[in-house]
């Protein structure tokens, strides 16, 4: 018999004492910002659709200029929806306000 076939089973030094288990390091499987922050980004950072929507001056923000334009046309590009307000109600479950 190969003593490495099978489960190898350690005996505890100390019986009745918690055992640490290695954990992962925090974020390790994170994949990056959720796709709705990714799109919301691609969808303003597309210079082809400045007239529509683009950053603000500061660039800390971004300015809705058309909000029917950008419900009829951009929102089903990139969303399952159309909706305006179902998109604003999004960002502010991100933290971002009006």
């Amino acid at each position: 018999m190969n003593p490495y076939d099978g489960p190898v089973i350690v005996k505890e030094e100390f019986p009745g004492e918690g055992v640490i288990v290695p954990q992962p390091v925090e974020g390790l499987h994170e994949s990056g910002p959720p796709p709705f922050l990714t799109k919301t980004y691609d969808i303003v950072d597309d210079v082809s659709t400045d007239e529509i929507v683009s950053w603000s001056r500061g660039n800390n923000s971004f300015v809705v200029w058309d909000p029917q334009a950008f419900s009829t046309t951009l929102l089903p590009r990139y969303f399952k929806h159309n909706n305006f307000s179902s998109f604003v109600r999004q960002l502010n479950t991100y933290g971002l306000e009006r």
